[in-house]
């Protein structure tokens, strides 16, 4: 039964350091940008899979004035169209205290 146990405990330290492993994986691969650098964010996205604006626009169920504002001046923009877009895009909307 002690044997059993012990297999047990190394068998999840095992798993324990392999999530470690994959969240700093994770973490390193993470890019972070401004909100104000969304346009180019979204313009490299669209380059790198071959995905036209309107076609995004369509993803994210807004127009293409909404989008064109958007990218223009991000920070006016409601918080559900970032997130619309972010969805399409792959990012992740991380708030924090403007740095200045």
């Amino acid at each position: 039964m002690s044997n059993d146990i012990d297999v047990a405990v190394e068998a999840l330290s095992k798993v324990q350091n392999m999530l470690k492993d994959f969240s700093a994986d994770m973490n390193k691969s993470k890019s972070l940008f401004k909100l104000a650098e969304l346009g180019t964010y979204v313009e490299r996205f669209c380059a790198d899979n071959v995905l036209q604006k309107r076609d995004l626009c369509l993803l994210a169920d807004i127009s293409s004035t909404t989008l064109t504002n958007t990218l223009k001046n991000p920070e006016k923009a409601s918080m559900s169209t970032v997130l619309s877009i972010g969805e399409i895009v792959g990012f992740e909307l991380l708030i924090g205290r403007k740095n200045d």
